[in-house]
């Protein structure tokens, strides 16, 4: 009986110790990025894809030094051409199209990256290409290799708030730079708080934070890892305060779990002593608190390429051609509010068109509708979209069997909200609910007609905030619950890509969208926050939409945090399963006690 017993509580404590293990490998991901920057990257071409064999026709035509633009998680990644561009008609490099700007003989091949690319870019690392020529009606394509011999950043964590769980230690050596293992006066004094803050800035540096809760009128300095802090004080009698540092990325890389920092101080003990004292800090744990927004799309490409309409037997020098031109930095950018637009006039350098929010920015061949006005329709497609939130390219369920219009109808309140609605001409008995970039919609029935199951429309009124994701470029996630009486109920995920933004309603609105019977109301998109280290799984509707905006809330209170892992329902399994197992154990013990009651 103590034998069964035993081998009970072995199995039952085993199976809640590898449970507790997986929730906490889990929990513990956290997305790496590139830091922010512009850097120049050391570039040599290949023949073979172990980069051994130099290809000599690409090394005399590009240059040995491209460009690296990093912004917000999303990257530009640009090569120039030193000569022989009127022979070039196009480029790819890892399968994508290259952008071709144009200046006489020379010109410039540039690319958009995913953050999920982006992170791929490394010292070292190699890369395919291919550039296509015509020479005197002669087409060919020709293969090459990339290789980054250096200047690619290494990756940082997810920028954010981070907590140090942190002890201090006797410095020992000749030096001060060994930790000897026992307590310093700093640890056993209470001196400082063994929790440190930082908040990790997306250019790879750290805002740290120490608090002091006593003693701070003794101190006179503080350094750590050989950066000088800042005493902040409300008072220079005060006996507590914080210091303040912003640390660099190589010192950064030091704020890890397992390692230690240096910090050096000076304090004086009135009318006795000045003393300067090494310290080891020790870093027991490091973690994620508050993350910030990061987008998790590539930068939008400009709706007219910059050498449309002039082929590779066109282009001259630019003083005699009319050739549009763009620089590096020629793309929508909906991260700062602001478009980079292509010029169209006779001109060799690109013209930038700032954006205000309420004007539409145009050029001569078209005009690029970011803002919509009262009324306006905004064109969409319905695309698949990746366990972690990213564009799959692959139409959807709900485009390829035409169950939503492609025409969405915006209302623009004088408040700043937008109404938006879904219009759906089939199927709409089967629908039970929808969300649209995380608000819940209200659903209007306009007809039940069996050949087509029904028809209506899907109303929700997105915040001002929300509102300004709503331009041409962007994709807004949207989740869909629908049931086959008798046979399944299934959720499904899409993304909303907006393609153009134009004044007026949609010409099919008129037949489906009437005012609901039901009165329902349409609500106010809730602006939700999630705090810790957020998954797939540990999402809800309302915050799965920030895995795809491409515009950072700049409201730090209302922060939408990018998915981690792809470890979905994890964490709801983790729980359920030792919930299980303590049920079990209980039901286990009740038995076993009164087995041995009725022995003895």
């Amino acid at each position: 009986m103590i034998k069964k017993r035993k081998s009970f509580w072995l199995i039952w404590l085993a199976t809640v110790f590898f449970l507790a293990l997986g929730w906490s490998k889990a929990s513990a991901a956290v997305t790496q990025v590139l830091p922010d920057g512009s850097y120049d990257v050391q570039t040599s071409y290949y023949s073979d894809d172990a980069a051994k064999q130099a290809s000599t026709a690409m090394n005399s035509f590009w240059g040995q030094s491209s460009k690296l633009i990093v912004k917000n998680n999303q990257a530009t990644l640009t090569f120039t051409q030193k000569s022989a561009m009127s022979m070039m008609t196009d480029a790819t490099f890892d399968g994508h199209q290259l952008r071709k700007t144009v200046t006489g003989q020379t010109g410039t091949w540039s690319v958009n990256l995913s953050p999920q690319e982006a992170v791929k870019l490394a010292t070292q690392s190699v890369h395919s290409g291919t550039v296509g020529y015509n020479v005197n009606g002669y087409k060919s394509t020709q293969n090459f290799y990339v290789k980054f011999a250096d200047g690619i950043p290494a990756v940082i964590e997810q920028p954010g708030k981070y907590q140090l769980d942190v002890k201090y230690d006797v410095a020992d050596g000749e030096n001060g730079d060994i930790d000897s293992g026992e307590p310093s006066m700093i640890q056993s004094g209470g001196l400082w708080a063994n929790q440190i803050t930082y908040h990790l800035n997306s250019d790879g540096t750290a805002d740290l934070t120490l608090a002091q809760p006593k003693m701070m009128d003794y101190m006179t300095w503080l350094s750590i890892d050989g950066q000088k802090m800042t005493k902040q004080v409300t008072d220079p009698k005060a006996t507590s305060g914080n210091w303040t540092v912003t640390l660099p990325l190589s010192s950064v890389e030091k704020l890890a779990a397992g390692k230690t920092l240096i910090g050096n101080m000076s304090y004086t003990v009135p009318n006795l002593f000045t003393h300067n004292v090494n310290v080891i800090i020790v870093i027991n744990d490091s973690q994620l608190i508050t993350a910030d927004p990061l987008a998790t799309t590539a930068v939008p490409e400009p709706t007219t390429d910059a050498n449309e309409g002039n082929d590779s037997q066109s282009v001259t020098n630019s003083s005699s051609t009319t050739q549009p031109t763009t620089s590096n930095s020629s793309t929508v950018k909906n991260l700062t509010g602001s478009a980079t637009i292509p010029s169209t006039e006779k001109s060799s350098s690109a013209t930038t068109v700032k954006q205000s929010p309420s004007k539409t920015v145009k050029t001569s061949s078209s005009a690029v509708k970011n803002e919509q006005s009262a009324t306006s329709t905004m064109n969409v497609i319905y695309n698949k979209i990746g366990s972690h939130g990213e564009d799959l390219n692959q139409p959807s369920m709900i485009q390829s069997d035409n169950i939503w219009s492609d025409n969405i109808l915006l209302e623009k309140n004088d408040d700043g909200t937008v109404k938006v609605t879904l219009l759906q001409p089939r199927l709409m008995d089967y629908m039970t609910s929808v969300s649209f970039a995380g608000v819940s919609m209200v659903k209007h029935v306009t007809s039940t007609n069996d050949a087509v199951k029904g028809s209506g429309s899907w109303t929700a009124i997105l915040s001002k905030e929300q509102a300004t994701k709503l331009k041409v470029g962007n994709k807004i996630a949207v989740q869909v619950s629908y049931t086959v009486p008798g046979a399944f109920t299934h959720n499904e995920s899409a993304l909303v890509v907006i393609k153009s933004i134009t004044a007026g309603q949609p010409k099919d609105v008129t037949s489906i969208v009437k005012t609901a019977s039901s009165g329902t109301t349409d609500q106010l998109a809730p602006v939700v926050a999630v705090t810790g280290k957020p998954s797939i799984s540990s999402m809800s509707n309302t915050a799965a939409s920030a895995a795809v905006d491409t515009t950072p809330l700049t409201d730090s209170k209302n922060q939408k945090f990018l998915p981690q892992t792809g470890n979905s329902g994890s964490l709801f399994l983790t729980i359920l399963g030792i919930m299980v197992l303590a049920i079990t154990a209980i039901i286990g013990m009740f038995n076993l006690r009164r087995k041995n009651e009725k022995e003895f």
